[in-house]
């Protein structure tokens, strides 16, 4: 191995792992939409995604080697995706020892139609997450469909 290549293996591979990583910790109510989705670049996610039906709330858990720690979110624009922190009263793995401790998490609302950022941070590193909420649909129209006519 050259020197070169023993100075930016480590960079690298440290790099790589300073990105928190986001997962979606809840579903969508019947006939909505909440999805997280993860935006890949060259040196894999670079950021994630989130649909969410106007009035819908998305529970997301943040890792990193464990729970982030000290996780900070917040909204560019709270009147179209509001942000809470979450306690989920689940246990996840921490670190290589396999000890665990509480998830960190968080709670992104739909409120009004439109796009939006948020704007994650933790200990060691951050995230960009584009929210877009999407209208409610028209409940009578798919009640309506759904009535076998005889």
């Amino acid at each position: 191995m050259t020197r070169t290549m023993r100075i930016c293996l480590p960079a690298l591979l440290g790099f790589a792992a300073c990105a928190p990583m986001l997962s979606a910790q809840s579903a969508a109510p019947p006939g909505r939409s909440a999805r997280l989705d993860e935006v890949h670049g060259f040196w894999g996610i670079k950021s994630y995604r989130i649909e969410l039906s106007q009035g819908v709330a998305l529970a997301v858990t943040c890792t990193d080697s464990g729970p982030c720690q000290k996780l900070r979110v917040t909204s560019d624009s709270p009147a179209i995706a509001e942000v809470h922190d979450a306690a989920l009263g689940v246990l996840q793995p921490n670190g290589y020892a396999g000890n665990q401790a509480t998830a960190a998490a968080l709670v992104v609302v739909g409120k009004a139609v439109g796009t939006t950022l948020l704007h994650l941070s933790t200990s060691s590193g951050g995230r960009t997450i584009q929210v877009t909420v999407i209208p409610q649909p028209d409940v009578n129209r798919a009640t309506i469909a759904q009535v076998p006519r005889r």
